[in-house]
């Protein structure tokens, strides 16, 4: 299975984005060997900071100009596109969902998923986050099936919560799409050692999509690390981008990774098993 990933820059509208990842989402579409898919990073159509700017531009998700293109790419292309993430508004909620949609080739629904851990934290480096102020997060793990292959997805402060890693291979996973927008401080510090931690230790395929560039919003700069990446379950780095817009691709050895499942067989050597309890995930959501 051959997958591409799509590195853009931030940027505070969609009339400024879109057209710059469709660009890029073409130009993939025109390599010698043509991808099966097509991953975007997290907050590709707008960066919204605080609960003015994510709602100033939010629509109803099948609404969002994000949405429509993602899926007009795909049945035009005939290619699976994942949509990083959407900011769309929830009715009768102040907050929004920050959610990741996956087209198929025909352009219809094979998966959503909402972002369930959210980037709450003070100062690092580059002012303080608060993303459960107007994001609401999800509750619910999801996995799809896409020829034959078990798929699924973690979005950026997801993956400082190994559980529900480990969650996504008891399903099944054989890869795990990660659209993220790591700052440059956490970025620098831990998105090479989280990433390849998370692909050894559910020995899946991690392909990771990062937001790179920079935007000012209030006067205060704020930049995105990019550093995409495609690792294969032994941890190995097939591709790897820098911080601006960049295209990676690599073709995803299957067979091999099933050889290593039965040659070191981890999941049937647990001892301590913890199991995700939805009504517990519930409640922390409300």
């Amino acid at each position: 299975m051959k997958i591409a990933v799509i590195q853009t820059e931030m940027g505070l509208s969609p009339d400024e984005t879109l057209p710059r990842a469709e660009a890029a989402m073409t130009r993939a579409m025109e390599a010698d060997e043509r991808p099966d898919f097509l991953l975007l990073p997290e907050y590709f159509s707008y960066y919204g900071l605080d609960n003015d700017s994510a709602r100033a531009l939010a629509t109803p998700l099948e609404e969002a100009p994000a949405y429509r293109m993602a899926q007009t790419f795909a049945a035009r292309h005939g290619v699976v596109v994942q949509a990083g993430t959407i900011l769309a508004r929830i009715e009768g909620d102040e907050r929004v969902e920050n959610v990741s949609v996956v087209f198929d080739r025909k352009g219809e629904v094979l998966a959503s998923y909402r972002k369930i851990h959210l980037f709450d934290v003070d100062d690092l480096g580059s002012g303080a986050y608060r993303e459960s102020d107007y994001i609401r997060p999800g509750n619910e793990v999801v996995t799809w099936q896409l020829d034959g292959v078990t798929f699924g997805t973690a979005i950026c402060f997801d993956i400082r919560f190994p559980e529900m890693f480990r969650e996504l291979r008891l399903r099944g996973a054989q890869v795990i799409t990660f659209p993220a927008a790591f700052t440059l401080e956490t970025g620098a510090a831990h998105w090479s050692l989280l990433t390849r931690a998370r692909a050894v230790e559910t020995q899946c395929h991690l392909v990771a999509c990062g937001l790179g560039g920079s935007v000012t919003y209030r006067d205060q700069k704020k930049a995105c690390f990019g550093n995409s990446a495609i690792i294969d379950p032994w941890g190995r780095k097939l591709a790897q981008a820098g911080q601006g817009s960049e295209l990676l691709a690599a073709t995803l050895d299957l067979d091999e990774q099933a050889e290593l499942r039965r040659r070191m067989p981890i999941i049937s050597q647990r001892r301590l098993a913890f199991g995700w309890d939805p009504v517990e995930l519930d409640a922390r959501s409300a």
